[in-house]
């Protein structure tokens, strides 16, 4: 099993000791983020990626059980909104 960084240890602490609490609103919430999903305007691309990338991206994908161009998909959203960030 992966070990947890101290943030990630904290936040499972807090939910161990019952600190959070759900809203009890998860089918709206669930449909508020299909139809936002549903509504994105989606562009193709074509980009060159490595051989020996796109391997280990579609092993990952295969082990998640998610499409390959999803998790491509993921990481380029979460680069644009600032959640990732490149270390140089």
């Amino acid at each position: 099993m992966n070990k947890l960084d101290e943030y990630e240890q904290d936040i499972l602490q807090s939910v161990e000791n019952g600190e959070w609490k759900s809203k009890n609103n998860i089918d709206d919430r669930l449909a508020q983020l299909q139809s936002y999903i549903k509504n994105q305007k989606k562009k193709a691309i074509s980009i060159r990626v490595n051989e020996n990338d796109i391997y280990e991206l579609k092993k990952k994908a295969l082990e998640n059980s998610i499409p390959y161009q999803n998790i491509i998909q993921m990481l380029i959203h979460q680069f644009a909104t600032n959640k990732i960030q490149l270390k140089m």
